[in-house]
């Protein structure tokens, strides 16, 4: 699945292509007035890392304690690190 080689959310780059593999520790889902947006929060022992799903209330197997590794490009803001729209595989 991943091009990039699989890293700790504590090693990632900001603006890289990165490849994380975690366990869910949450996921929250935007109100049904807002447009559709699935968060599910990634920890893999070295820190926490979001993956935005855009455009989607549900995703079969994305639950908390699954385990998946997600890659795409990291962002940071005030929140936190960020990947929107994932490529995303379950563990």
């Amino acid at each position: 699945m991943t091009a990039a080689p699989v890293t700790t959310v504590g090693a990632v780059t900001v603006r890289e292509v990165a490849a994380v593999e975690g366990r869910i520790v949450s996921v929250t889902i935007e109100p049904r007035d807002a447009a559709p947006q699935l968060t599910a929060r990634i920890d893999d022992g070295t820190g926490r890392i979001d993956a935005i799903f855009m455009g989607r209330r549900e995703i079969a197997g994305i639950e908390p304690g699954a385990r998946v590794t997600i890659e795409g490009r990291v962002c940071s803001d005030e929140a936190g690190l960020r990947v929107y729209n994932p490529r995303f595989e379950l563990r």
